[in-house]
């Protein structure tokens, strides 16, 4: 029995060395997290055109029509975030 345990401890190490490391969780000022996901082609491309014609970003667009959704979201974090000069 304490063969088994060592063997299947082996392979559990074994799979964590193979594993590359996760990268560290990059935070911004309000302190969130990354989200990725895959949308069509077609979305994201209407996407881009909607945050150009209103002169902000596809992060922003995404925030504003979850917090319409009902999902709560900051107001300060909805704000398009890039540097104005």
């Amino acid at each position: 029995m304490a063969k088994a345990k060592r063997d299947d401890r082996k392979r559990l190490d074994a799979h964590k060395a193979a594993r590359p490391p996760s990268p560290p969780q990059r935070t911004s000022k309000g302190g969130g997290t990354a989200l990725m996901l895959m949308v069509p082609v077609e979305t994201l491309k209407a996407l881009r055109t909607t945050a150009a014609e209103k002169s902000t970003t596809v992060r922003a667009l995404v925030l504003e029509a979850l917090r319409a959704a009902g999902y709560a979201v900051p107001v300060d974090q909805v704000t398009d975030r890039r540097r104005r000069v």
